[in-house]
């Protein structure tokens, strides 16, 4: 089973392993980033209702673009778009290397969001286009994976490289977080470079019936891949962001110690999606996700309560891999079940509904997470969103699953069981 699945991961095309490439090193500047900007603000002495407050105009600015930016690549391209949100972001961190001004980080917090904006829906559609369907889930599995090692790399250097500053180079810490971002703007540059080298994506003209007449949006159909990702978005921000806190808080680790913790859970992440479109193929993909869903719900419900650090360790990272780890493969089904030339438009609504949800659930966080208060009380609040979106799965999907499961419901069964 070992090499058939490694097969299955091999043979994509030049162009699509080069674009994983070239979003691979984009994605290790924002890692960069998003680690270190929390704790950048709590060494300026900010609280965090600060960060509660950027994360909302960063994902507001992403939630303005989202929609405009996926219509805008599936009519016109998603190169062009790629890049502008990359320039956009190298802006944005920029401003937070040169000024401690707090009004300037909301202009950096809102160029960023604007740039991720236009990246995802982008490269989720020009990726979508690079295989056949049913390697699909292998090739955006792929993507995450190398994304996942990249990102946990990097995590355990943004813990490492401001110390690495402060002890060789007697920098403060403020200077030291700076170097942080500035590392992250090379990554940046470097990305929009090798993107620039890939040959412009096929723009598809829209599909058309039987009648010759262009098909309308199915904006239904989004609309039902877009709810259960607006109930994930406010619960995760009501907690995920806040990790950090949570440990330097509740059990003092210092900050190269909390890297080292994500970066476990990146590296856990590699390993189960490396196994899950297999499972997927066998099991449904729609089953799968609620099963993983449902499994990161008991962890998360336990993390507040338990006093023991190393099983909180184990526990935050078999939460956050059982509800992330099926993100590439219910993405890979969303393609498949939406007309191609509809693709970022659709993606670009999943990323919607889960931006404004979330940049709500981070802005309310700001105010659960002071120092001090009931460290409970956010978790338990987030579970019950997550529950909802599970209902939201099934009744949604679950009749659409690639893989059927009418067997579980057939009349005869039911009738066996009950005269047993």
């Amino acid at each position: 089973m070992g090499r058939g699945l490694y097969a299955r991961y091999c043979g994509f095309s030049r162009g699509a392993k080069f674009l994983i490439k070239a979003q691979l090193i984009n994605q290790l500047g924002g890692a960069l980033y998003g680690f270190i900007l929390v704790l950048y603000l709590d060494a300026l002495g900010h609280s965090p209702t600060l960060f509660g407050s950027l994360m909302l105009v960063n994902e507001l600015a992403m939630v303005a673009v989202l929609l405009g930016a996926g219509i805008l690549a599936d009519r016109y391209g998603k190169k062009n778009i790629l890049l502008f949100g990359i320039a956009t972001n190298i802006i944005g961190m920029l401003i937070l290397v040169l000024t401690e001004v707090t009004g300037l980080f909301f202009v950096s917090s809102f160029l960023v969001g604007i740039g991720g904006g236009m990246i995802g829906p982008a490269f989720g559609a020009w990726l979508a286009e690079k295989c056949k369907t049913k390697r699909r889930k292998y090739l955006f599995s792929l993507n995450s994976m190398a994304g996942l090692m990249g990102s946990g790399s990097m995590t355990i250097l943004a813990g490492l490289i401001p110390l690495f500053f402060i002890d060789f180079f007697r920098f403060g810490d403020l200077e030291a977080y700076r170097m942080v971002f500035v590392i992250a703007i090379l990554l940046q540059f470097l990305a929009a470079f090798l993107f620039t080298r890939i040959k412009k994506d096929h723009v598809t003209p829209r599909e058309k019936d039987r009648q010759g007449n262009v098909l309308k949006r199915p904006w239904g159909l989004i609309l039902k891949f877009s709810l259960p990702q607006a109930m994930v978005g406010i619960g995760a921000g009501l907690f995920v962001p806040y990790f950090q806190l949570f440990f330097l808080y509740k059990f003092d680790l210092d900050l190269s110690e909390i890297g080292i913790i994500f970066a476990i859970l990146s590296f856990t992440m590699v390993a189960i999606t490396y196994i899950l479109p297999r499972i997927a193929e066998k099991g449904g993909t729609v089953l799968t996700v609620v099963s993983f869903h449902v499994s990161s719900i008991f962890a998360l419900l336990l993390i507040p309560i338990v006093p023991w650090l190393g099983i909180v360790i184990y526990l935050f990272v078999f939460r956050a891999a059982m509800m992330n780890v099926p993100h590439p493969i219910f993405t890979a089904f969303m393609h498949s079940k939406v007309p191609h030339s509809f693709r970022a438009t659709a993606q670009s609504s999943m990323a919607f509904a889960w931006m404004v949800t979330h940049a709500v659930g981070v802005f309310i966080g700001g105010f659960l997470w002071i120092e001090g208060s009931n460290y409970a009380f956010p978790f338990y609040l987030g579970s019950i969103f997550y529950i909802i979106s599970i209902f939201m799965y099934i009744a949604f999907f679950f009749k659409m699953d690639d893989k059927k499961h009418k067997r579980f419901f057939r009349r005869p069964l039911l009738q066996n069981i009950y005269n047993r």
